[in-house]
């Protein structure tokens, strides 16, 4: 039997075979936990089908939905997982704006650990070692002097990534929120400044290994960017 649950929509991002969606349940009138909506597949995206609403859009964020859970399914540090009925479709039940969502920020002591980096990243991956004592894997943080990077990727492909400080430690994550992504892409390659109070989701991806026989880590992407000025 499904569970049927309104969740204000604070990511819904690219992901390797779909989309990620995230949010934050709505109960009564308080926001309660973070659910990440995942598929059976073993990617656990979410396709365009299973997130189209009934007006043929699909949820930005901000907005509220109302969406169809099977069960809870956590997965390690990602607690947040709840495998989704693929036969309820999917309502927007209205929209909060900046000034609504500031009370949810969380305040974490750090961004998981920052003891690892990637080439074109800073603080921006866990090994999968160091991920026993973690049991949370979405965050909702103001940071400060966020700037977009837009530089040539090695495939030919351009490359987002924000560079941001939060608590002291200065990071550069990559860009899935495809709003952001598609937009500055199509600027080229720079840097673009945020405005101060921008908030983000920060999620911390599955593990990945780059290569057979390498070690795996998670990712931490920027999943979304809200901006208080739209």
């Amino acid at each position: 039997m499904a569970h049927v649950k309104t969740l204000l929509c604070l990511a819904n991002s690219k992901k390797q075979g779909g989309m990620c969606v995230a949010g934050l349940e709505i109960d009564g009138r308080a926001l309660a936990n973070w659910i990440r909506p995942v598929s059976s597949r073993p990617s656990h995206a979410v396709s365009a089908s299973e997130q189209t609403l009934a007006d043929g859009s699909v949820p930005h964020v901000l907005d509220l939905i109302r969406i169809g859970l099977l069960r809870h399914t956590p997965s390690g540090y990602q607690n947040e997982n709840w495998l989704l009925d693929p036969q309820v479709q999917w309502e927007r039940r209205g929209r909060w704006s900046y000034d609504d969502v500031v009370d949810a920020v969380d305040r974490p002591p750090t961004l998981w650990a920052n003891d690892d980096s990637s080439g074109g990243g800073l603080h921006d991956r866990v090994r999968s070692r160091d991920l026993t004592p973690f049991d949370d894997s979405l965050v909702l943080v103001a940071v400060d002097d966020a700037t977009v990077v837009v530089r040539s990727g090695w495939d030919g492909k351009g490359d987002v990534r924000l560079r941001f400080r939060y608590r002291r430690a200065r990071y550069i994550l990559r860009v899935t929120d495809s709003r952001y992504h598609s937009r500055y892409l199509a600027r080229g390659v720079g840097q673009y400044g945020l405005s101060a109070g921008t908030l983000l989701t920060v999620s911390l991806a599955e593990p990945w290994v780059a290569e057979p026989g390498g070690e795996a880590y998670s990712y931490k992407v920027v999943a979304a960017i809200i901006d208080p000025e739209g």
